[in-house]
């Protein structure tokens, strides 16, 4: 019985390892995932400021070019100020100068208006880029841990890929079958070791006269908590 148990715990031991290889390379790309998706994120919100910025800043290119359309006004009314002969030329002068610098006021004003959004914005993009460097470093080596963990599970997988169909041929089929109905619904772990009467799968105590079967190996013993296959190790094992 015990060389029957033998088979069946190294056989578990490689479907242990494949399973959990398998389960890792199915979980671990969605970790990567997610963090490639926080920094398109973090990107995006860098994008979206940019393109604020750069709207803001084709708003203020026709406003400056008003601005310096309405200064030479102003600058040509000053100029022709000084030649004027008569009262009536004056007055309309001075209204074309007073047009003019209620413009520049105006102007001025939406200049400055837009320059404040503007400030706040880089203000804004400088806390962004700031907190996504700081985080990009941490996401970066997130990811190069998962990567690298993916790559040695994949080892893992190639190394014990195959043994485990070597070592079903080895073991008893009635045996086995018992052993896969088992692993089915105890998520691959069918064979335990019962130690001090403790079940190791369910933490359950075992009946001690079970337990005093289970050491002289005369049959296959199940526990009665959780049905899985039970195994002492010897003194030399341990």
């Amino acid at each position: 019985m015990k060389d029957l148990l033998e088979e069946l715990i190294a056989l578990q031991n490689v479907e242990l390892e494949i399973f959990k290889a398998e389960d890792g390379l199915r979980e671990l790309p969605k970790e990567v995932s997610e963090i490639e998706s926080i920094i398109t994120a973090r990107k995006k919100s860098l994008d979206a400021v940019d393109e604020e910025i750069a709207a803001y800043e084709e708003r203020k290119i026709p406003l400056e070019a008003d601005m310096k359309e309405n200064q030479t006004l102003l600058d040509a009314a000053d100029a022709r100020i000084k030649r004027i002969k008569t009262n009536k030329e004056y007055l309309a002068l001075q209204r074309e100068i007073d047009l003019a610098k209620k413009r520049k006021s105006e102007l001025e004003e939406q200049l400055l208006s837009i320059m404040e959004k503007m400030e706040k914005k880089m203000s804004d993009r400088e806390r962004i880029q700031h907190s996504f460097d700081s985080d990009r470093i941490i996401l970066d080596e997130k990811k190069e841990k998962l990567t690298s963990q993916m790559k040695d599970l994949e080892a893992i997988l190639s190394e014990y890929k195959g043994k485990d169909k070597n070592l079903r041929k080895t073991v008893d089929a009635s045996l086995l079958s018992k052993y896969d109905r088992i692993k089915q619904s105890k998520k691959g772990l069918a064979v335990v070791e019962c130690f001090d009467g403790v079940c190791r799968g369910c933490n359950m105590h075992i009946p001690p006269q079970l337990f005093n079967e289970l050491i002289r190996g005369d049959r296959m013993i199940n526990c009665p908590a959780c049905q899985r296959i039970l195994y002492v190790r010897t003194e030399v094992e341990e």
